[in-house]
């Protein structure tokens, strides 16, 4: 068994970062995010559960995996947030991630029911089900497919818990009160729905069907960091706190498809009364950028 914080909080976990751009009147801002979703090394064979796989599974293997993308529920993406200073994402820049990227593929939604299946007639097993290492290794292997990692932006490796207005709220969607999560995410050229951003497709459209305890395979550990570099029309440029610039209607827009965003962290999980951000997993600025 794997505790996700714990790797966090022992500072094991893999961290790299880009940086996405986006412009609206004549502002640009520059978001770091994760280049690719949290990694962990050594991780074993796991079910969707994160139990160990049991010998008896056609998917057992003693070996030990590097580079997985663990998942998380949304209570352990704030706190993960929180220890490495950043903040869960938007939609928006979740597709501008998917805009951006450089190395690019249609999203894992589906793995074999067992090693060498044809999944090509949609027999196998969703992600949410599936073996956590089994989903891992489709992943690399669309990586690989899709020209290699060549260290820059890469989508689309999950689907997220993000920010959202109106999360208790939306739609009349409110099954657990403060507790409700928002996920979205899964770009593709091929998704079934509309993404917020006018012509994205995406697999998972804003999602509110759960709590805060929910997790599965799919929800991976991707996040923005709390600073960003504003690029101002009259051509200056500065640090800034996007949890303060989230409520001004000129710049939000910048990172947010609703406008002002007022729903700045997963709320059943307090604020921490003190900085824990860890240095080790903070990007280095550059105003040049």
């Amino acid at each position: 068994m794997i505790d996700v914080l714990e790797e966090v909080a022992e500072g094991r976990a893999l961290v790299e970062w880009s940086k996405v751009a986006s412009e609206h009147n004549g502002n640009t801002l520059v978001v770091y995010v994760m280049r690719d979703a949290m990694k962990f090394n050594g991780v074993p064979a796991l079910e969707w559960d994160y139990e160990l796989v049991k010998e008896t599974d056609p998917w057992y293997t003693d070996d030990l995996f590097n580079g997985v993308r663990l998942p998380a529920t949304a209570q352990q993406m704030q706190i993960i947030a929180d220890m490495t200073g950043c903040l869960l994402m938007t939609p928006k820049v979740i597709d501008m991630i998917w805009l951006q990227a450089e190395t690019k593929f249609d999203p894992i939604t589906q793995t074999q029911s067992y090693p060498d299946e044809d999944i090509s007639n949609d027999n196998g097993v969703i992600v949410a089900t599936s073996h956590i290492h089994v989903v891992h290794q489709r992943i690399e292997n669309a990586i690989t497919n899709a020209g290699g990692d060549v260290g820059k932006l890469i989508a689309s490796v999950g689907k997220y818990w993000c920010l959202i207005n109106g999360l208790g709220t939306w739609e009349g969607r409110n099954r657990y009160g403060a507790s409700n999560a928002c996920n979205y995410g899964w770009p593709s050229s091929s998704g079934a729905y509309s993404g917020v951003t006018p012509g994205i497709k995406v697999w998972q459209s804003p999602g509110f069907q759960h709590d805060h305890h929910h997790w599965d395979p799919s929800q991976t550990i991707r996040l923005m960091y709390r600073k960003a570099i504003l690029f101002l029309a009259d051509g200056s440029r500065k640090v800034v706190d996007l949890r303060e610039l989230a409520g001004d209607a000129t710049y939000a827009p910048l990172f947010h498809h609703e406008g002002k965003l007022t729903y700045l962290r997963q709320t059943v999980v307090p604020e921490p009364a003190t900085d824990i951000a860890m240095a080790q997993y903070a990007p280095t600025f550059d105003l040049v950028a």
